[in-house]
């Protein structure tokens, strides 16, 4: 057994993947550590302290003994390496004179120096620390390239461990030289890096990430660890939302069991890593990777899927017609689910009811599940500290009934569960994002708001300084929408408003197939709602030029959304229902503008209308749309040709509760 490491081939399929443990709000917190804490990428200074003091107390204690059964975790473990060049499915041979030259090495090695340097923090054994700094030593100082078709994945699912050991070593007074510390920063700079530099898809591009993040705290390099954070919320084929569904379905749970964790568990691991550095991941997208590990480990159990949309895969595979049944299992010997566990369950106090089941049915013998439990296991946490005092509250009106508030994230000793909204002095909503959308208001009114920040503990912040901020006065105000392009367009759009009239500029091959390129004026959304809106004209810049009103996941080309709209001589709705899936179309009506457009958000299903005069509407078309429960809400418009810009006109705009 390998702990954080599957290594197994399940119909002749090799699956190695590792795990320890978006723009997807509105304003993600800053991708910038302060200054990197050490040792910090998978293990704080608190995590090895807790360690060290529950190695003799159950169950941390029969956890350790567990895990020490691993043949890697000993200060006796005979090294199978260093190799000058690794290959993994070198099936052509032009590298190697075997396909997976030394790559069963590395994976052997690096865990075993990544295992000892963990003990060696643990039981202040020196012996640990030698045969770690045995291990990094000889493979950095002769590892010079890593090749075949699977490099990507094996310097993913590797450099991780080579980097951990040496930030567990570096910062622990464990003997190693100056210059073995050089040596490793130089092979994984200029060889585990530039195979995962170009970020690959899904499982893939998690295992670039894991390793890269690793690398960047490793080595103090700010640029890439910024970099890694904007993969993990943009990427187009490797971003959270774009592998895991508010659902909870994973990109590749059509695919396999193992990969769909596999996916998963990468991510958790960047988290991780992000979250010792001070940066929260784990809440992005209304705590999707908490959804995504309740899903799997619901289908894992036994128990049948809570949803499966067939139109979601990952961006190089699939879609696939069902949830995929290969693999499946209760007792992987691999227990993300501690680390999810510790997070929003001991730190947070939230309720993981599936993650739970699934992590206390692992069978206590085995190392991987061992370690997890060891080295994550909270226990009782007894915290009197309040959280810090949300900062930066602002706000603004987006209808006569609605405000929309955002304020800077607070930070805690242990972890900030959510936000209390506060209007005129009494609580009016609670939320665990940074921003809350007030409704019920009366219209021209002028209200004063504050926002707490509470802890799992019940502990919370002083209030935040008051903001306040006036609804708009009618129906026929300007709301003050946003504008931005999105996707690759040709040429760069623009937003305009004038006495009522709204104007969007646009280019773009399509809002259409797995990306969009359009122009989009919008505004964040929590919740339920309404835009409506008359295209009064469109510029026919071609046949499938669109304008209309949509509601949207998220400011990615690849987001989900729903789309009512007018092309030159018909009415489309258009839906996309999970980040990346394909686009859906249904003629609503022949007609050109101008003509009346209507989406109603209510929970994760839009419906379109239609309207020749704004009072008598027909249901155009409906659906389910993948969606944190902010999204955003406005005016889109594509020419259809990207060399030109379309010019669509609106009035009549309103948004509505």
């Amino acid at each position: 057994m390998q702990y954080f490491h599957l290594q197994r081939r399940r119909m002749g399929i090799l699956i190695s993947m590792f795990l320890v443990l978006g723009l997807v709000g509105l304003v993600p917190p800053s991708a910038k550590a302060a200054a990197f804490a050490h040792p910090g990428i998978l293990h704080s200074a608190e995590d090895l302290l807790r360690m060290k003091n529950n190695q003799n107390t159950e169950p941390w204690k029969s956890a350790l003994t567990s895990f020490m059964n691993d043949s890697k975790a000993s200060s006796s473990y005979s090294m199978q390496g260093p190799y000058a060049t690794v290959c993994r499915k070198d099936t052509n041979l032009a590298t190697c004179t075997n396909q997976n030259d030394g790559n069963t090495a590395l994976e052997n090695d690096s865990r075993a120096a990544y295992y000892n340097a963990l003990l060696w923090n643990v039981t202040g054994n020196q012996a640990y620390a030698n045969k770690a700094i045995q291990i990094l030593d000889a493979w950095s100082g002769t590892l010079t390239n890593i090749a075949g078709t699977d490099a990507q994945l094996a310097a993913g699912d590797n450099g991780i461990f080579l980097a951990n050991a040496g930030e567990l070593l570096r910062y622990s007074n464990s003997g190693w030289s100056t210059t073995g510390i050089a040596k490793l920063e130089q092979v994984l700079v200029n060889v585990f890096y530039p195979p995962i530099a170009e970020v690959g898809d899904a499982n893939w591009g998690g295992s670039c990430l894991k390793t890269m993040i690793s690398i960047a705290v490793f080595t103090n390099n700010q640029t890439m660890f910024e970099n890694v954070i904007s993969h993990f919320r943009t990427n187009a084929c490797a971003a959270l939302t774009k592998n895991v569904m508010s659902t909870g379905q994973i990109s590749e749970s059509g695919r396999d069991q193992p990969h769909a964790l596999g996916g998963l568990g990468n991510l958790i691991v960047v988290a991780q890593a992000a979250w010792n550095q001070g940066i929260d991941l784990y809440s992005d997208a209304d705590n999707r990777l908490l959804t995504g590990t309740e899903y799997w480990s619901n289908y894992n159990l036994g128990n049948a899927p809570t949803s499966y949309d067939t139109t979601y895969g990952r961006c190089t595979m699939g879609p696939w017609s069902t949830i995929s049944a290969t693999g499946r299992s209760a007792t992987y010997g691999w227990a993300q689910n501690e680390l999810i566990y510790a997070h929003y369950v001991s730190k947070l106090g939230m309720s993981a009811p599936f993650t739970t089941t699934y992590m206390n049915g692992m069978p206590s013998s085995d190392p991987d599940a061992a370690l997890l439990t060891f080295a994550y296991r909270l226990g009782t946490i007894t915290d009197t500290t309040n959280p810090t005092t949300p900062t930066n509250l602002t706000g603004t009106p987006i209808s006569t009934g609605m405000l929309h508030l955002n304020w800077t994230r607070s930070t805690d000793n242990i972890a900030v569960k959510g936000y209390n909204i506060y209007r005129n002095g009494t609580m009016v909503g609670s939320t665990t994002s940074t921003d809350y959308t007030d409704k019920g208001l009366a219209a021209g009114a002028t209200y004063t708001y504050t926002v707490r920040a509470y802890d799992g503990k019940g502990n919370i912040s002083t209030a935040s300084s008051s903001f306040q901020g006036t609804t708009l006065s009618s129906t026929t105000s300007q709301i003050p929408f946003q504008s931005s392009d999105i996707g690759s367009v040709g040429l760069t759009g623009n937003f305009s408003y004038s006495g009522g009239v709204y104007t969007l500029k646009a280019s773009g091959s399509d809002i259409w197939n797995k990306t969009d390129e359009l122009r989009f004026a919008f505004v964040p959304l929590k919740g339920n709602g309404t835009i409506i809106a008359r295209v009064t004209s469109l510029t026919n810049t071609h046949s499938s030029a669109k304008a209309g009103v949509m509601v949207r996941e998220s400011l990615l080309a690849f987001g989900s959304n729903a789309y009512v709209a007018l092309k030159p001589s018909q009415v489309v709705f258009q839906n996309r229902t999970a980040p990346g899936a394909a686009t859906s179309s249904i003629t609503a009506a022949t007609q050109a503008a101008p003509y009346w457009v209507k989406a109603v958000r209510t929970g994760d299903t839009v419906a379109g209308y239609v309207s020749a005069d704004g009072l008598t509407w027909t249901q155009a078309g409906s659906s389910t749309i993948s969606s944190a429960s902010t999204a955003y809400i406005g005016l889109a418009a594509t020419s259809h040709d990207n060399t030109k810009l379309t010019t669509a006109v609106f009035d009549n705009v309103t948004i509505q509760q």
